[in-house]
């Protein structure tokens, strides 16, 4: 049976408290890593006491989704098998890694030839009928029997067998060779971890030789966060998060578990990491860590003292969730912008 016993803080676990701690360390940063890891603006830091926590992670997580993730054989806050999962979200610690490349070579092209299949072959053939009947207009007899003989199918049809080709054979390789074609890396590339205040970079998480080797254990105090901006195709800023050692050249890049988006929910993503790192105060409220708020000991006793439903989010209705989030991205725009 899974031990659901609340976890215990280690001497180092962090509080917002130990920001304010001097550093002694002088900078160690070369060039090169400065370009790269800390560019960008620094954020400053927070005792962020508001609930606060980026609009995507509740749009992405709707009730529906929880309780089917509860109904699954084998449900568990603590599966037997998360201390060694490349990937963790829990009361314990936030842990990431990326994904195989092959299992990203495989995903582009199936996205690709699925766009090309749902959009591109409505759009072409609409376009090549056009085309035929344009050429029709200036040839003599039945204009529908021009449009038909001038409407090019072998082109067409290569060009749909491509598409196809493409989708059908992504989906039969993730069918037949299916921990080859998919999954994450064997390792993970950061660990922030609650329990004990610290940092952990990872050495090299492609290799199974090297998959679990750390290259650096740092407390989360001694971390700077980075918010780096690029535009899109369309020249629109998209912004990231990225951890920084003040000394040492060891960082975080937080885009894969935050991804590219707006410059609110990144800064509502700092204040939700500073929130879950600190001990002093309960794990964020968002659905994604809801079924573990039992397992932290000091959300357990915030929970009690305020009468906080144990399934708030879960239980809760598509209209009341659709308003909820109407209601965060409110608050957000407010607390940060207002």
């Amino acid at each position: 049976m899974t031990d659901l016993t609340p976890i215990t803080y280690a001497d180092t676990a962090h509080t917002s408290e130990k920001f304010l701690w001097p550093r002694s360390e002088p900078c160690h940063h070369g060039k090169r890593f400065r370009l790269s890891a800390a560019s960008g603006q620094r954020l400053i830091y927070r005792h962020p006491t508001e609930a606060l926590f980026p609009a995507r992670e509740l749009v992405d997580t709707p009730p529906k989704r929880l309780r089917e993730l509860e109904q699954m054989p084998n449900h568990s806050p603590r599966p037997s098998d998360r201390a060694e999962h490349p990937l963790r979200w829990d009361e314990e610690c936030l842990r990431y890694t990326s994904q195989t490349k092959v299992n990203f070579i495989i995903g582009v092209i199936r996205l690709f030839s699925l766009f090309g299949l749902l959009l591109f072959m409505p759009i072409f053939f609409l376009v090549s009928i056009y085309t035929s009947y344009l050429s029709a207009q200036y040839e003599p007899g039945n204009i529908i029997l021009n449009v038909i003989t001038n409407f090019d199918l072998f082109f067409f049809l290569s060009v749909f067998s491509f598409f196809l080709a493409g989708w059908a054979g992504a989906q039969l390789l993730y069918r037949l060779f299916p921990n080859y074609t998919s999954g994450y890396q064997p390792g993970p590339m950061w660990e922030l971890n609650r329990r004990t205040g610290m940092v952990t970079v990872f050495a090299n998480s492609a290799k199974k030789s090297t998959a679990w080797k750390v290259a650096h254990v740092l407390p989360f105090h001694e971390f700077d966060c980075y918010i780096q901006s690029s535009p899109t195709s369309q020249g629109i800023a998209q912004y990231n998060l990225s951890l920084v050692h003040y000394s040492v050249e060891a960082h975080v890049a937080l885009v894969g578990m935050f991804g590219v988006t707006s410059r609110l929910d990144q800064l509502a993503a700092w204040d939700m990491l500073q929130r879950f790192m600190d001990t002093s105060q309960p794990l964020p409220d968002s659905p994604q860590w809801e079924q573990f708020r039992l397992l932290d000991p000091t959300t357990l006793k915030w929970d009690k003292q305020t009468g906080r439903p144990p399934r708030y989010w879960r239980d809760m209705d598509d209209e009341t969730f659709n308003q909820k989030i109407v209601e965060l991205q409110n608050r957000l725009s407010a607390f940060y912008f207002g």
